[in-house]
């Protein structure tokens, strides 16, 4: 009976510990702010900043950005996922952009998101791209703010 009662009492703890590993991940939360791009004029100085301030590390992907440009992941320590990838300035009509950040919050579907987004004022600035399993978009929002939106997953186009 007492190893019959410790097998339920593991599997309870077990679907616990996967319930909110699931529900932690911001890449599965509608809304959740999920991804941070930083645009750099110089990429290796901003990595061994982070480094140093706050011991942020970086890893270079495997899949460059979509211009072809070196991408690096950026994951804090003692977290379990990444938060933020960092890249030199992309280029828009040929010329570099400013140097800053981009903030993506999650949706679970992009199509709907994206119509959503639309409707209640935002402007497209990048319509629907995909990379690294990911489908997103780039809008200007009332009040002056540019943000992204991003469904996660695999094979989502």
């Amino acid at each position: 009976m007492f190893f019959k009662a410790g097998f339920f009492v593991l599997l309870a703890v077990v679907a616990g510990m996967f319930w909110v590993f699931v529900k932690s991940n911001p890449m599965q939360n509608e809304g959740a702010n999920s991804w941070t791009e930083f645009y750099s004029s110089n990429p290796a100085e901003t990595i061994a900043f982070l480094d140093k301030t706050f011991a942020i590390k970086s890893e270079k992907n495997k899949e460059p950005a979509a211009d072809g440009a070196e991408y690096n992941i950026l994951k804090a320590g003692g977290q379990m996922w990444p938060f933020a990838g960092i890249m030199e300035l992309p280029k828009q009509d040929g010329k570099p952009i400013e140097p800053g950040t981009m903030v993506y919050l999650t949706v679970k579907d992009f199509d709907a998101a994206h119509n959503r987004m639309i409707a209640n004022g935002a402007k497209s600035l990048m319509d629907k791209m995909y990379a690294g399993g990911m489908t997103f978009g780039i809008y200007a929002i009332p009040g002056g703010i540019t943000i992204g939106i991003a469904k996660y997953g695999k094979n989502n186009k």
